[in-house]
């Protein structure tokens, strides 16, 4: 199994079973390999595993019976969709299997504002690199997105090109920073509201806005993102717990 760097191994353990659950197009109540075959196919520690394991079971992808084995709970095609999962937009896509295009809008470096400055933890007025994309499948945008983050957070200078994919992927892999849960809050926005970008919006059709701040595995804020999804293509589910 590879092993980014940083990332802790209890969410790739878990992430490759998930991949393998699709993979292997497991079924609600398929019986996962057991302990010793994972650990011989995974090579990593009891421990570990089983810190894996636990957060599928906490999230009720698969559950335990005592003396039996684990078992999978869920369809694999939902939890492609869940919005739980941390994601960058090009993951995202790639899971929905819709092939998109993507555009760097623009890359501007700015004063933090007091509402940046509050999600980010820096002080107001310290420069910030605002990213600004669109994600198209054909010629109908389907995601527009602003991401906000420090400029002392990333490399200099910064070019448009260096944004075309998965901003997860170059913040890990250029900036040794990866990300490791959001907060997040989910709107409805009225398409006209977004005409002022210059694409071609259609003013009746509903978006989802997802607005966010993205946190490293110490608590530090990193990204403060506003994610607009056109509705009429791009749904979440969320699992909810009763306890």
């Amino acid at each position: 199994m590879k092993r980014p760097r940083l990332e802790p191994l209890r969410y790739q353990i878990r992430d490759f079973l998930l991949d393998m659950f699709r993979v292997k197009k497991y079924k609600p109540g398929d019986k996962l390999p057991t302990e010793s075959e994972l650990l011989e196919m995974l090579q990593v520690s009891r421990s570990s595993l089983r810190e894996g394991l636990h957060l599928l079971e906490d999230g009720r992808v698969i559950r335990s019976r005592h003396g039996s084995g684990r078992y999978l709970l869920s369809s694999p095609s939902e939890l492609d969709f869940d919005i739980a999962r941390l994601q960058s937009v090009t993951e995202m896509l790639a899971n929905y299997q819709i092939g998109s295009s993507a555009k760097v809008l623009n890359v501007n470096e700015e004063p933090a504002t007091p509402k940046i400055a509050a999600n980010l933890g820096i002080d107001e007025g310290v420069p910030v690199i605002c990213i600004e994309r669109t994600r198209s499948v054909g010629d109908i945008p389907v995601i527009y997105s602003v991401d906000i983050i420090a400029k002392k957070r990333l490399p200099s200078p910064c070019n448009p090109s260096d944004f075309q994919g998965s901003l997860l992927s170059y913040l890990k892999e250029r900036c040794d920073t990866l990300l490791d849960y959001s907060h997040t809050v989910i709107k409805a926005v009225p398409g006209h509201e977004l005409m002022h970008i210059g694409i071609d919006i259609t003013p009746d059709i509903p978006w989802i806005l997802l607005l966010q701040t993205n946190y490293d595995p110490y608590g530090e804020p990193i990204i403060y993102s506003r994610d607009y999804h056109r509705s009429d293509y791009i749904s979440f589910h969320v699992r909810r717990l009763r306890s």
